[in-house]
């Protein structure tokens, strides 16, 4: 993104397809230097014309509202999920001692460092 120098968005937001645009994108973030809000729409159109839409201020606000039906997913709920589901990234093992019917159970984890833990191997001592 672009307004008074160049930055990355802190979101992206899929939107459905319409009868004259695919591939929709509308990216949202603040300006590093002023501190204003900038939204940029991009979409294809089925000619395969690029149409780049890029408003700050207020009118960034509106630009948001009115795409706000059309959001299908936005990368951070993707990445969100990722984190949440199953071990992601640097992973560690854990060793745990448990008694089961009399008998000591070894079960051992995958775990990373998001808190989550997975279930590798259960064997009996």
């Amino acid at each position: 993104m672009r307004h008074c120098c160049q930055f990355k968005p802190d979101d992206i937001y899929y939107l459905r397809d319409n009868d004259l645009f695919s591939s929709r994108q509308l990216a949202i973030g603040f300006c590093p230097i002023c501190k204003k809000p900038v939204a940029e729409l991009t979409e294809w159109r089925f000619d395969g014309i690029l149409n780049k839409i890029t408003s700050s201020g207020i009118n960034a606000n509106d630009l948001m509202l009115k795409h706000n039906s059309e959001i299908i997913y936005s990368q951070k709920e993707c990445n969100y999920r990722r984190f949440k589901s199953k071990p992601f990234g640097w992973k560690y093992g854990l060793n745990k001692q448990a008694k089961s019917g009399g008998k000591n159970m070894v079960k051992q984890y995958a775990c990373d460092f998001y808190g989550n833990k997975e279930l590798i191997k259960s064997s009996p001592c």
